[in-house]
């Protein structure tokens, strides 16, 4: 794992007496106990004994751009360890910014499912590229194909649909991409309940979440990407101008939001514990 940085703790005992040298200037080396810091202690588990989790699908799960301890990796990992804290998880994002379902099929998922020895659940979350290039029947079909090659794959794996983001038009977003991509989740919501596979419709929670006030979800655009504004920072700098606003990607709000979500339908789908017996599929 990489370095952790160190900080000092609020409760830490400053010793160096009174007009002494002090080179740490007051802080020391301990690293305070909060659920990021102590999941970034730990090793990761073995194959053998983790729930293995794959995260697919495009920029809003990639986030390629932000720090890698705030990545939805990252939220979900700690929210599983309160949730199910008997069970040890490994949580691979393979997700591509731009990418689409069939774009994956068609390039990457050889290499990707290779270096899986194992996958207990996916949660999948394409859709707008797919819709793009392919229509909304291509979408349907692309997504169809994938579920097909993980559930011949990786044996028992549990399958989650995920639908995209939706975003707080007008007062936040300079159009309406919230109509047009309606009809797409609706019929990736069909499909999904056709297939027998889990939905997170997270297109309706996060409209449901943002009408009832908590419409800060998403990070702040700007014409470029190294330009992009993570939080809420220069909001007072830019006042209501929605074209501020006018950004898809999750923001660690909205990542830490999915992430519950996520977990909460893991609770759902199998109760209290998460049950792993060698390489078969999750059970109650």
């Amino acid at each position: 794992m990489p370095d952790i940085p160190q900080f000092k703790t609020q409760n830490s005992e400053i010793n160096t007496p009174e007009g002494q040298p002090d080179p740490d200037q007051g802080h020391t080396p301990e690293w305070p106990s909060t659920p990021y810091s102590d999941e970034a202690r730990l090793e990761e588990p073995g194959w053998q004994e983790a729930c293995c989790i794959g995260l697919f699908g495009d920029c809003t799960v990639a986030n390629e751009l932000w720090p890698l301890a705030n990545r939805p990796e990252q939220h979900l990992a700690v929210r599983l360890r309160r949730a199910f804290p008997a069970q040890p998880f490994l949580i691979r994002n393979v997700a591509a910014s731009g990418e689409s379902a069939g774009d994956f099929l068609n390039w990457r998922i050889e290499p990707v499912v290779s270096a899986l020895p194992r996958l207990d659940v996916a949660f999948i979350r394409y859709g707008i590229n797919d819709r793009k290039q392919h229509g909304i029947a291509g979408c349907i079909a692309n997504l169809r194909q994938l579920c097909t090659r993980l559930q011949a794959q990786f044996a028992g794996v549990t399958l989650i649909i995920e639908t995209g983001m939706w975003v707080d038009y007008p007062a936040h977003y300079l159009w309406d991409r919230n109509t047009p991509l309606a009809s797409l989740y609706a019929a990736m919501a069909t499909f999904a309940a056709e297939a027998g596979i889990p939905l997170l419709d997270l297109f309706h929670l996060m409209q449901h979440e943002t009408r009832r006030g908590n419409w800060d979800l998403r990070v702040r655009g700007l014409p470029t990407p190294e330009h992009t504004v993570l939080d809420d920072s220069f909001d007072a700098f830019y006042g209501e101008d929605a074209a501020f606003f006018t950004n898809i990607h999750p923001n660690s709000r909205g990542m830490g939001l999915i992430a519950a979500w996520e977990v909460a339908l893991l609770r759902e789908l199998f109760g209290e514990t998460l049950d792993h017996d060698n390489h078969s599929a999750l059970r109650r």
